[in-house]
């Protein structure tokens, strides 16, 4: 019979606590064997958490470390009564077996040590439409508050070296085709899927989509962070009732911040800039030949009230240095700015950044609202302000003629400090908005306090400035120097009021530090303006609109949209659906029916007219439209759920029954139509 150990567990139990008191800073690590390092960073990489990892590394003596690693086995043990460590075992056949087959530290490696030997494997390796790509399946893992399948989709980057791990939410798709310049343009993802559905198969798209049925690619995301990191794999062993992975995991691994800051469009909507900035330390690079190679992987989501999304986008920002500017950069962090145009409201912002290098991934949420007829701006806190010649400015700052840079505003441009942590010896810049309103005199008394902790003003002073003729905002910069401010954190306050009258109109402040720290030495800069054209444009706001049920402004929206491309598609389509949701089907009908006829390949197209025609109970031409829908929108179970029970009021069960069997294939966690299915037998 095996020993058990009670020593061992004695010692992880008494030292694990103690591994979260160690101090953070680097301490020399006691020199060990070989032996020991390579079963720290070949035999147990994937499971060790940070604390054991740190736990270990400070052992001084081998004793400790075999009493450790004794302790390690045993609290994975499976069931520790029986004589064989059943979990020890199976890892080491694993390991064996990844190693011989894919490499130790790959990803097919790890996936194969943690979940072991998929039960299949679809390749793609002609290289025609995709990169020599291969999809593991998963149909019955029995890991707690884990999925029981997976499909996990492996590539070759640019067809070159080994297979990487495919995220679904940072992995554009078309970074999966070697001719993607050539025949698609660059971000059309439903070219793309139309081709890889095409002439590849629907399983391998839906393996580009999700990782298991019924996910989207955030909570795909998660799931893949979870398979990364040896901290939230090991806690699905904890004992049953923990919430379910995919909804509560957290990123922690890659720290950065965020901030946002909005303006005034003069229409009625808001400019929404936001910034986000990585520090040095977090900034990893892999080396290939003579240079240094990093990517970071942004993805935003911005929701409104109701959680709807109303705005989507990725962003791959990649790092290439030569030897000399790695040397003179490495204390570089990273910045990245972007923009986006949308109506007064509630929102959520959500990024999720992920370090392409180290696998490391971080997510920031900011709520914000966005007032109707703001008085002002908030307060944006600079580092730098760079003058722009006056046309770039005006461009940068007008979607009209060039778009909307963020943090630009007038001919200056911003580098916000986006933790607002200033040195001593930097200034902190200061812009803000007044947007005048009638009945003012258009000259502003502006008073700037600077106050400590206690609320006492340290700093003070005061201007009186006017509006330009003409103008419709007063924008004010101004600069403070911190040298004579200790430590600490500070509110600045500002207070305006009408220079001619003496009324008090508004309040405005803003949080911000003052450190003797030295200030960053530089940051690789990054932004994607918002640009779209006047159809996408107005599209977006109508779209925002119609998540409020506004539907005149929004219907107002898509019109503008039309007006400027007659034939914008994403404009017709949400206009017709306003018309429907009105109760007018035949103004809806004139626009939908010529896009039909002429087979266009959208299937909101077709969806819509299905609505339409079973409204008016003709159940073959629904039939009809939701198959043209549901073959241009294979992802869909609402197409596929609404083609069944159409199928079924026909009395054609068996295709619904196959069609329903096609959606819980798509998302498993349907309960109803499971129980439809099931009643419908075989």
């Amino acid at each position: 019979m095996r020993k058990f150990c009670p020593y061992a567990v004695f010692l992880l139990a008494l030292l694990l606590p103690v591994a979260k008191a160690l101090p953070s800073s680097p301490q020399k690590a006691p020199k060990m064997d070989k032996t020991y390092e390579t079963w720290l960073k070949d035999e147990v990489n994937y499971l060790i958490t940070d604390a054991e990892k740190k736990l270990f590394l400070s052992l001084p003596t081998d004793r400790e470390r075999n009493a450790f690693i004794n302790a390690f086995w045993a609290r994975r043990d499976l069931i520790p009564l029986t004589p064989v460590n059943e979990f020890k075992e199976e890892h080491y056949r694993r390991l064996a077996e990844a190693r011989d087959k894919y490499g130790l530290h790959t990803d097919r490696g790890r996936i194969y040590i943690l979940l072991g030997k998929p039960d299949s494997i679809d390749n793609e390796n002609s290289g025609k439409y995709i990169f020599p790509s291969e999809v593991w399946n998963y149909f019955s893992l029995d890991i707690p508050s884990f999925p029981s399948s997976l499909r996990l989709l492996f590539y070759k980057q640019w067809g070159v070296g080994e297979l990487r791990l495919f995220s679904p939410l940072f992995d554009g798709l078309e970074y999966l085709m070697p001719q993607r310049h050539y025949d698609t343009r660059e971000g059309d993802d439903a070219s793309i899927r139309k081709l890889i559905r095409d002439y590849i198969g629907p399983d391998f798209l839906l393996a580009t989509q999700s990782v298991t049925s019924g996910m989207d690619r955030l909570q795909s995301e998660k799931i893949l962070h979870t398979l990364r990191d040896p901290q939230e794999f090991e806690a699905l062993r904890a004992p049953t009732g923990r919430p379910v992975v995919t909804t509560f995991v957290t990123y922690e691994k890659l720290p950065f911040e965020v901030m946002g800051f909005f303006t005034d469009d003069g229409r009625g909507n808001a400019y929404y800039d936001a910034g986000m900035s990585v520090s040095p330390a977090d900034l990893t690079f892999e080396k290939n030949e003579a240079k240094y190679y990093g990517r970071q992987d942004v993805f935003v989501t911005v929701k409104d009230a109701g959680k709807n999304v109303v705005a989507q986008f990725n962003d791959q920002l990649t790092l290439e240095l030569t030897e000399e500017e790695m040397a003179a950069k490495k204390a570089y962090g990273l910045s990245y700015g972007f923009t986006e145009l949308l109506i007064p409201g509630d929102y959520t912002l959500n990024v999720l950044l992920r370090d392409f290098v180290s696998n490391r991934v971080g997510e920031k949420e900011v709520r914000f609202t966005l007032p109707a007829g703001p008085r002002s701006s908030p307060l944006l806190l600079a580092a730098r302000a760079e003058r722009l010649p006056l046309a770039q400015g005006r461009a940068s700052a007008d979607p009209t003629t060039g778009g909307k840079t963020p943090f630009v505003y007038g001919n200056v441009k911003f580098s916000p400090r986006v933790g607002a942590a200033f040195g001593r010896d930097e200034n902190i810049i200061l812009y803000f908005e007044v947007y005048p309103r009638t009945g003012e005199s258009g000259r502003y008394n502006l008073r700037y306090d600077i106050r400590d902790a206690r609320g006492e003003a340290v700093l003070s002073s005061h201007e009186t400035i006017s509006v330009r003729p003409g103008e419709r905002v007063l924008p004010v910069e101004k600069a403070f120097s911190p040298k004579t401010l200790a430590d600490g954190g500070y509110d600045l306050v500002i207070g305006v009021s009408d220079a001619e009258t003496g009324s008090a109109l508004f309040e405005q402040s803003a949080r911000l530090v003052v450190s003797a720290a030295p200030p960053p030495a530089g940051a690789f800069s990054y932004e994607q303006p918002y640009a779209p054209a006047r159809e996408e444009m107005s599209t977006q706001l109508g779209l925002q609109s119609l998540f409020r049920n506004d539907l005149p402004r929004a219907r107002q929206f898509f019109s503008i949209a039309l007006s400027s491309a007659p034939g914008y598609l994403p404009a017709i389509v949400q206009l017709a659906r306003c018309h429907v949701l009105e109760g007018n089907d035949g103004q809806a009908l004139d626009l939908l029916l010529p896009l039909a006829e002429r087979g266009v390949e959208n299937g909101d197209v077709f969806t819509i007219l299905a609505n339409i025609a079973y409204g008016k109970k003709d159940l073959e031409k629904t039939a009809a439209y939701l198959e043209k829908a549901a073959e241009l929108k294979v992802e869909s179970v609402e197409v596929l759920n609404f083609l069944g029970s159409v199928y079924l009021e026909k009395g054609d069960t068996a295709r619904a029954r196959e069609t329903l069997a096609r959606s819980l294939k798509i998302k498993s966690d349907q309960p109803l139509v499971k129980s439809l299915l099931e009643s419908l037998g075989k």
